[in-house]
């Protein structure tokens, strides 16, 4: 004999479903949230030697250099394409500057 189900649990069944199935989803992806969170992520190790590319010794020197270089150039260029070129490390100079300086003044 088959036992009836009642209307009651008809009405229940997909949401019972339904909610199984997202609770043991939730888990199954949860693993890989907690692994990244260990450390283990791969872009960590690239963004730190960028951040130690961008705030050392020698990215300080280059930037002082190219800010020279580029200010020098855009003063006594003829104009055209040398002035933009100029304008271009100009500009690049001061951004690995600007990161060096908000490095020392936020200790980031």
């Amino acid at each position: 004999m088959k036992k009836l189900r009642t209307r009651r649990w008809q009405s229940l069944e997909p949401f019972v479903r339904n909610t199984t199935i997202a609770v043991s989803g939730a888990l199954v992806l949860a693993g890989n949230a907690f692994a990244q969170a260990a450390g283990g992520s791969p872009w960590e190790n690239a963004v730190n030697v960028l951040q130690t590319a961008f705030t050392g010794p020698i990215a300080k020197g280059l930037a002082l250099v190219a800010i020279v270089v580029g200010g020098l150039t855009f003063a006594f260029g003829e104009g055209g394409g040398k002035k933009t070129f100029a304008g271009i490390v100009f500009g690049l100079g001061m951004a690995v500057l600007a990161v060096n300086f908000l490095t020392w003044l936020f200790g980031v």
